[in-house]
């Protein structure tokens, strides 16, 4: 049995291994870090959610020349779910692009820990 401290690692991991997929534009291996019918919401300027494996690559196959860099996350296990709050930053060419905070459910399935449900929420820009 594992212990609370090594499920938050392991979800960390996920989080670490998500960032570093698609920023080495691995879209297959990034979508791999979700459950198959995973949303990711916030993302577009439409507003519209990317729903399920195929739009999850259709987005990260899109998505280059950035670094995204987590902060400050904290992990709240209940069984086979939790809940994940995080500040993030997407860099390109040295300076920050993008700035906010993810609030995601992540679900343990037979390959591990996946998202479910990650929603993007950008910071307010200055005025």
């Amino acid at each position: 049995m594992t212990t609370i401290a090594e499920e938050r690692d392991e979800i960390l991991q996920l989080l670490y291994r998500y960032n570093h997929t698609i920023d080495d534009g691995d879209a297959g291996a990034w979508a791999d870090t979700w459950t198959e019918d995973g949303v990711f919401e916030g993302v577009l300027p439409d507003g519209a959610r990317l729903t399920g494996r195929e739009q999850l690559v259709g987005f990260a196959s899109q998505v280059h020349g950035m670094r995204h860099v987590i902060a400050n996350p904290v992990v709240d296990l209940d069984g086979d779910a939790a809940r994940v709050r995080a500040y993030v930053f997407a860099i390109a060419a040295g300076r920050i692009i993008a700035a906010g905070a993810y609030d995601d459910t992540v679900v343990r399935t037979a390959a591990g820990w996946r998202f479910a449900r990650r929603r993007f929420t950008p910071d307010p820009t200055a005025a």
